[in-house]
């Protein structure tokens, strides 16, 4: 009986050794795998969380406006009459930094 129950013992070492190789080799495919779709599913997580973003921050943006339309309204009035003023004084509205250029030339 001993030599049959070592051969015995030894194709179960041999079924278990191969058993143990492939599920080594499954773990680490289903590992890549995993790997690789979740790189996927974060990138399109990624840009769902960013286009969500920009729908939030046009939405406050319009609230701002539509909260504020009055006094935006009074500053670009006043941006255009001062604008009509200098025209019909014969001065023409420019920048700053050209009218520095245009004294020091």
């Amino acid at each position: 009986m001993a030599v049959t129950s070592a051969v015995n013992d030894l194709i179960a070492s041999v079924y278990e050794l191969l058993a143990s190789l492939f599920s080594g080799v499954y773990n680490i495919v289903h590992s890549i795998i995993t790997a690789v779709l979740g790189l996927f599913t974060g990138f399109f997580t990624l840009m769902a969380d960013v286009f969500s973003g920009v729908v939030d921050v046009v939405g406050g943006l319009g609230k701002f406006v539509a909260g504020n339309i009055v006094v935006i309204g009074i500053i670009a009035a006043a941006g255009y009459g001062f604008v009509r003023y200098q025209q019909t004084q014969g001065r023409s509205v420019t920048s700053s930094a050209t009218a520095a250029q245009k004294k020091t030339t």
